[in-house]
């Protein structure tokens, strides 16, 4: 979980390539993103970090959107949806409201 003012909450979950879960998110099904494949510590990297040589590491880059962008996205997405819906809407406060005008 990533949290930081200004910044859209992040709540995730990384499958190690060849886990029997690999492949059985029920909800939103598993991302080949989300996917990761586990490395061993190098001697350099076991002095510097003072573990043992061979420890597994894992190693993720995670991207962080500005709440404005999440906004903005989820926004123009929750339009697209209803127009395909064939329902004329705007969105007051993020939340959909018939558009009278």
């Amino acid at each position: 979980m990533f949290e930081k003012e200004g910044w859209d909450h992040l709540t995730t979950a990384l499958y190690m390539r060849g886990d029997p879960y690999e492949t059985s998110d029920a909800v939103f099904a598993v991302k080949r993103s989300l996917i990761v494949d586990l490395e061993k510590v190098d001697a350099a990297r076991a002095a510097k970090y003072g573990v043992k040589e061979g420890t597994l590491l894992l190693k993720h880059d995670f991207v962080l959107v500005t709440q404005k962008e999440a906004d903005e996205l989820r926004d123009r997405n929750a339009i697209q949806a209803l127009r395909e819906l064939g329902l004329s809407m705007k969105l007051v406060d993020h939340l959909p409201v018939p558009d009278l005008d």
